[in-house]
C-alpha cells in the first residue's frame, strides 16, 4: 500500500537542500567577506607606507645625482605604518609586511610592496591564502 500523504517527501527535500544547498552558500559569503576585508585592510597599510615612505629618501643623494634613495629609516617607517594599519588584522593573527620598496628616478614616485598571510582567518581545508598589494605615492618637490 503506497502513503497518500507527500508531506513526509517535501519536509526531506527542504532538509536536503537546506542541508546541502543555503549552508554552504552562507559560510562562502562569510568566507569572502573576510577575504575582501583583509585584502583592503592590506592595501590600505600598503598605501599608507608608500606615503610614509616617500618622505624617507636621502636628499643628498638627490642633491647630487638627482637618484632617488631610501634612507635607513625608510624600511622601518613603512613597516610601523603597516603594522598601525593592519592592528585589525593583527588581532585576528594575520601580520602584514614590507616586502620591497622601490624608488623611481624618472617619476618621482616610491612603490612599496606589502604581503600578508590570510591562512589563519579561514578554515584548514583551504589552502595557504598570501595576498601582496602595492601602494604608490608620488614625491613632490623642487626639480632635480
Amino acid at each position: 500500500m503506497l502513503i497518500q500523504d507527500r508531506r513526509g517527501y517535501s519536509m526531506t527535500f527542504w532538509a536536503v537542500f537546506i542541508g546541502l544547498v543555503l549552508i554552504p552558500i552562507f559560510a562562502l559569503s562569510i568566507e569572502l567577506g573576510r577575504y575582501f576585508y583583509a585584502i583592503a585592510e592590506v592595501q590600505k597599510a600598503a598605501d599608507a607606507a608608500a606615503l610614509a615612505a616617500v618622505a624617507e629618501f636621502d636628499p643628498q643623494v638627490f642633491q647630487k645625482n638627482g637618484d632617488l634613495v631610501p634612507n635607513s629609516r625608510a624600511w622601518s617607517i613603512a613597516q610601523s605604518y603597516v603594522s598601525a594599519n593592519t592592528a585589525g588584522l593583527s588581532a585576528k593573527g594575520v601580520h602584514a609586511f614590507v616586502t620591497d620598496i622601490q624608488m623611481d628616478d624618472g617619476a618621482d614616485t616610491v612603490l612599496v610592496r606589502v604581503s600578508a598571510d590570510l591562512s589563519v582567518l579561514f578554515p584548514s581545508v583551504v589552502p595557504k591564502v598570501v595576498v601582496t598589494r602595492i601602494g604608490l605615492a608620488k614625491l613632490k618637490m623642487l626639480a632635480h
